[in-house]
């Protein structure tokens, strides 16, 4: 399965062709998955959706996605992963860290554009389109 970042899904609700083929792909095979933090950034109103996309459209979308949670596991690999950036002078964003450490609890491969922050992590399987 693929886990799907916050930029994707953005992307996707604005009908960027490459985001849209690629959400398509996944979703055929049923390998498709965000997080409880990606989940939030939209809901919250972070998404800056074009004048064709419609509020209700996040919903239908996370309601179709399996999403994971920040559950005990991923928070001890958040933890770890902290500490590893901080000592290294590498610290990221707490929600991608999050993000990072709920993948690879889950085994999971992030979807994103945001490479700069999460090649940082090691451990992190990525996919970029």
């Amino acid at each position: 399965m693929s886990c799907v970042d916050t930029d994707i899904l953005i992307d996707f609700l604005n009908n960027k062709k490459e985001a849209v083929e690629k959400i398509d792909e996944l979703r055929e095979n049923n390998a498709l998955s965000t997080t409880s933090i990606n989940s939030f950034e939209l809901l919250k109103g972070k998404a800056e959706l074009s004048k064709n996309s419609k509020e209700d459209s996040i919903d239908i979308l996370l309601n179709n996605l399996f999403i994971y949670g920040f559950d005990f596991e991923a928070s001890k690999k958040a933890a770890n992963m902290f500490k590893e950036l901080k000592r290294n002078g590498n610290l990221i964003d707490f929600a991608d860290m999050m993000i990072a450490s709920i993948c690879i609890a889950n085994d999971e491969t992030l979807l994103t554009r945001n490479i700069k922050h999460f090649e940082r992590i090691p451990g992190l399987k990525i996919e970029k389109i």
